[in-house]
């Protein structure tokens, strides 16, 4: 061996097997001293846990877990983590407590860069703009404000049963016109007058199609972000031309009723409404990005308000079918409280309880956010001696805090007399800093159109050709919002006078 490469080990061998060291360090020997991972399945080098979460119905999947594993699952997908809250102590312990370190939404590619929903207020980060946004919304759907919005919902209420007496056989199609009108009068200035409506329409195939190109958390892109730079005509690039499709129907449904508001803005004949009046409020000094703020909040308070509400209609539409006794109870309680010659409204709420255990009910049975929207953590966190890093996507499993009571997949509204369960209306609505703001909006909405059914209309089981009953399967679509698949029924009014008093109700309004 040479003088000089003697010389060269002896000066910087030492610094060589420091750096050699390092991965050692890191790989070898650090996790053996930071705390470890909350449990979980086993996962697979490099894919991680991904081979194990089913595209249908996750939520059931990640229960199992929580019952194998404890209340704070993780997992990974590609190299991320993922957690999975399956109780409402860690939800609120996390969400709550801790809200300013998990209040951040994960970064979406394939919504945010393709479908370009990256103005959308439930995929803002947190930050100074989540703030803006919040406080936008909060002026019209606080507590006090969504007061005031009872007329219209009262109104629409009328019109849903009025659909249910005339054409029965469109049910499903009058629960999307009445979740649909209350929300684009308010959002838009909009009447809604018929379940053909364009602009709803629109919204439905926007929705249908964000749903079928599937969860963004589902998409390699969103572990893989580089993939977005793949040609078109590659082979792993299909999902680049599904989101083009996506896109132009969320941007006409976002862009078309925000420009009309825009231009009557200008014109001085703007409905009043949450749209006209946060661009007014910025006057001449509107920016670009003023604008854009103000499509997104409106845009994506129409989309989760619609398509939540029509969901848990929808259910209770399939229980009262699928368990008479229970719509037949809700309507003696009904008639001993409110009458049979007159209509339910919201203050007769709280004289109601046995309606109001039907509602927590159908929310429990089946929650329309089955996993809510998900979180991000901003910054490492120790819970119960677990690490959780930095980065992880946290989802609180709401069918899982839900479904724990006995017997959870039948329909029993008694439970909620006898039993001491969580209360569906504190969960539904999410979590800490996230929480749906349009919370008093939607629940008056839902409450006052199922005491109406309750009060006027009867919902059977359909029957076949030879006069037998055809029982609904009890059955689900996958995705954000868990829709019961549609099912056959028979709706007849329960007296012949239901007509006369809607149609007298809708002419002398109540204020």
């Amino acid at each position: 061996m040479s003088t000089s490469l003697l010389g060269y080990l002896h000066y910087y061998g030492p610094i060589l097997a420091k750096i050699a060291l390092i991965p050692i360090f890191y790989f070898v020997l650090l996790p053996r001293f930071r705390p470890s991972f909350p449990p979980g399945p086993r996962p697979l080098p490099g894919i991680g846990n991904i081979h194990q979460i089913p595209n249908k119905c996750p939520e059931e999947t990640f229960a199992q877990w929580g019952k194998e594993y404890g209340n704070v699952v993780h997992i990974r997908v590609f190299g991320s983590s993922m957690v999975i809250l399956n109780s409402i102590q860690v939800a609120q312990d996390l969400f709550d407590k801790r809200g300013a370190i998990y209040s951040d939404r994960p970064r979406f590619v394939l919504l945010n860069e393709l479908m370009g929903w990256h103005n959308a207020s439930t995929h803002v980060r947190y930050g100074p703009r989540f703030r803006k946004h919040r406080r936008f919304i909060h002026q019209t759907f606080n507590e006090q404000a969504a007061h005031l919005l009872r007329p219209l919902q009262g109104k629409e209420t009328l019109n849903l049963i009025r659909g249910f007496v005339e054409t029965p056989g469109q049910y499903s199609q009058h629960i999307r016109r009445f979740a649909a009108a209350t929300i684009m009068k308010v959002t838009y200035g909009r009447d809604v007058t018929s379940i053909d409506d364009p602009f709803v329409l629109l919204a439905e195939r926007a929705g249908s199609l964000t749903v079928q190109s599937g969860t963004p958390a589902a998409s390699l892109v969103d572990f893989f972000p580089v993939m977005k730079y793949l040609p078109d005509w590659a082979p792993m690039a299909g999902f680049k031309r599904s989101a083009r499709v996506v896109k132009e129907a969320v941007d006409d449904m976002m862009n078309i009723r925000f420009q009309m508001v825009k231009d009557q803005v200008s014109s001085g004949t703007a409905p009043p409404c949450m749209t006209s009046r946060l661009l007014e409020s910025f006057g001449k000094s509107i920016t670009f990005e003023d604008e854009e703020n103000v499509k997104g909040v409106a845009g994506t308070m129409y989309v989760a308000a619609e398509d939540t509400t029509a969901c848990v209609l929808a259910s209770f539409v399939l229980a009262m079918v699928l368990h008479p006794q229970v719509l037949r109870k809700a309507q003696q309680e009904m008639d001993q409280v409110v009458g049979i010659d007159k209509l339910p409204t919201l203050e007769d709420r709280d004289r109601l309880p046995f309606l109001e255990c039907v509602l927590k009910e159908v929310l429990r049975w089946n929650p329309p956010v089955p996993l809510g929207m998900p979180h991000r953590l901003m910054v490492d966190d120790l819970y119960e001696g677990y690490y959780i890093p930095k980065d992880t996507m946290v989802l609180a499993n709401l069918f899982a805090i839900l479904h724990d009571c006995s017997d959870p997949n039948s329909f029993r509204p008694e439970r909620f007399l006898t039993e001491d369960l969580v209360d569906p209306l504190g969960v539904v609505f999410g979590f800490g800093r996230r929480r749906c703001p349009g919370r008093y909006f939607a629940d008056a909405g839902v409450w006052l159109v199922m005491a109406n059914l309750v009060a006027c209309i009867d919902i059977t089981k359909a029957r076949d050709e030879n006069g037998a009953e055809v029982t609904p399967e009890v059955a689900f679509k996958t995705g954000f919002v868990r829709h019961p698949k549609s099912f056959p029924c028979e709706i007849k009014p329960r007296s012949a006078a239901i007509e006369a008093v809607i149609n007298f109700a809708l002419a002398n309004p109540r204020n």
